[in-house]
């Protein structure tokens, strides 16, 4: 004879079962939510340093700047660069800063001007881009239009009726302002068209300079003057590392092409640069244009005229010349006699 199970037990084993069920649902759903949790928690904090990590890095780079900028106003400019127990080159090299910032300062004596050069050294500078022969005269007249303060036509210029014509506003009449304004000069886009903005940051200043600073400018820009070759350059460059350059012949002798009747070289950075911060090796910086006034009446001992935007330095790129020699910004690498 079969048993038969009461029909309350029955029920009272389903209803088992259907709790345990739905407590292990729970359980799931619980630790799916935990994970769920850790996993927000975890990405929130990282966030949250990360955003530390970067305003850290803005403060330090613009303590540096401030600190830079203090320099500059009371420290001497020598030929070898800002005197700070040793120099801070003026040449672009690259030091630490406060932190994990880092910064380079570039005279504008080191710089091509494209409001004041000698015009032998502009069509160096064509020639060297590629420029042809014949397009050169009308790009030079293009920019005397843009700059001078009329609207009278050069031979082959430009002035507000061409610039409407091709879309374009018309020239201010003054000189430029900003490196990159060369760009809004008709026609000097297309020459310009295989050069970055920092390639053209590091080569032209706006600054009243008609001379090139052999102790700053970059082997680019050395390489402008009369029958200067990449090696002849890069052998000032080399030599200016050890000791800078303080008497014009020991120059003549490394640059024998250069006439020195011409009166186109110089040897002392001058009173305005640049200053390039990044807050670190991978983050995007700024490049800020000083010009140092300690003679304003009432007024600040440095102006600020533009400040620009920097790409992020690749990692792995050039390497900080050395931690600047000042406690005011890092210590050294090595300890440097008082």
């Amino acid at each position: 004879m079969s048993r038969r199970w009461p029909a309350r037990a029955t029920r009272a084993g389903a209803q088992g079962g259907f709790i345990l069920l739905t407590v292990i649902a729970i359980l799931v759903v619980l630790v799916l939510l935990a994970a769920a949790a850790a996993t927000t928690t975890h990405r929130m904090r990282a966030d949250q340093a990360r955003d530390d990590a970067r305003l850290t890095g803005e403060i330090d780079g613009f303590s540096t700047r401030a600190t830079v900028l203090y320099l500059l106003a009371t420290q001497r400019l020598t030929f070898g660069g800002l005197t700070v127990d040793n120099e801070l080159r003026l040449d672009n090299s690259l030091y630490h800063g406060l932190g994990t910032s880092l910064f380079a300062l570039q005279s504008d004596a080191g710089r091509l001007s494209v409001n004041w050069s000698n015009p032998a050294l502009l069509e160096r500078w064509l020639i060297n881009l590629k420029v042809p022969l014949e397009q050169q005269g009308p790009l030079f007249a293009k920019l005397l239009d843009y700059q001078d303060p009329d609207d009278v036509y050069h031979l082959n210029g430009a002035e507000a009726e061409q610039y409407r014509a091709a879309g374009r506003a018309p020239p201010p009449n003054r000189a430029l302002a900003t490196p990159l304004e060369l760009r809004r000069v008709l026609d000097w886009d297309k020459a310009l068209a295989a050069v970055d903005d920092q390639q053209l940051l590091d080569t032209v200043t706006v600054a009243r300079t008609a001379q090139i600073d052999v102790n700053t400018a970059p082997a680019s820009v050395l390489q402008l003057l009369p029958g200067v070759t990449a090696d002849m350059a890069a052998r000032v460059v080399a030599m200016r590392q050890l000791q800078a350059f303080y008497q014009y012949w020991a120059v003549y002798e490394l640059l024998p092409t250069v006439p020195p009747d011409l009166d186109l070289i110089s040897l002392h950075p001058g009173g305005s640069g640049t200053i390039s911060i990044w807050p670190d090796a991978g983050t995007a910086g700024s490049l800020l244009h000083w010009t140092l006034t300690p003679f304003d009446d009432g007024g600040h001992p440095w102006r600020i005229d533009y400040e620009l935007g920097l790409p992020a330095r690749p990692r792995g790129g050039r390497a900080p010349v050395r931690e600047a020699a000042t406690p005011l910004l890092a210590h050294p690498v090595a300890a440097h006699p008082r």
